[in-house]
């Protein structure tokens, strides 16, 4: 055998190992207090706009680094946390012509699926494939993602070993599919709210190898 197949057999033996590596799981709750759900609420004063964030969330993704189409996931809100920072909209806000907090006091994005999957280096873009559910009503959406996997990292945040992978993306939604009406204080709000994610998820083990470290597509 020359030099050149074995080089060539040892890459195919690495290449299958890694291909038959099962999905990565990264739990929310970790570091929790380094994701942002940011909620922005255009009005029309004078263009201005109101931001506000969740405060509790939980959540788990499940990541196929050879297989992007596979990965799934689920985050759930708290919707009693979401804050503006003011206390008549934050009043407003959890109504029952907006939120409906006590009534509905979770907010959930269930993630069926990638599509539209591309790897930059250790950054995967793509459009996460769901269900998004706000006070009861379930609609299907798709939210471009940047995925990055950082590999041996968690160790740095809290002592343990794992990965992390941090999920950031933005997504706009018609308020009225979802039953949130014009309430008192927010009756100028416009009917589009952009929602800006960004999470990080932990993993309570180290990958072996990443997928991008063997193949670098779309550098």
């Amino acid at each position: 055998m020359t030099h050149r197949q074995r080089l060539f057999s040892a890459l195919l033996v690495v290449v299958t190992y890694v291909q038959s590596l099962p999905a990565m799981e990264f739990d929310f709750q970790p570091l929790s207090s380094l994701c942002r759900i940011e909620v922005n609420l255009s009005t029309g004063f004078g263009k201005r706009s109101i931001s506000g964030t969740f405060g509790r969330l939980s959540g788990f993704f499940h990541f196929f680094p050879e297989k992007p189409e596979s990965s799934n996931g689920k985050i759930v809100l708290a919707s009693r946390s979401l804050r503006f920072g003011h206390p008549k909209v934050d009043y407003d806000t959890h109504a029952p012509d907006w939120l409906n907090s006590a009534e509905f006091p979770e907010i959930s994005f269930h993630c069926n699926s990638l599509k539209d999957f591309s790897w930059h280096g250790t950054e995967l873009r793509a459009e996460a494939d769901g269900v998004l559910s706000i006070k009861g009503i379930q609609k299907s959406i798709s939210i471009p993602l940047s995925i990055r996997y950082l590999r041996g990292e968690r160790r740095k945040y809290e002592g343990y070993p794992g990965d992390l992978l941090k999920i950031q993306g933005l997504l706009s939604i018609s308020r009225s599919q979802f039953g949130i009406a014009s309430g008192d204080f927010l009756s100028s709000v416009m009917e589009n709210v952009e929602i800006e994610v960004s999470v990080i998820g932990a993993s309570q083990k180290v990958r072996p190898l990443l997928h991008s470290r063997l193949f670098l597509k779309n550098p």
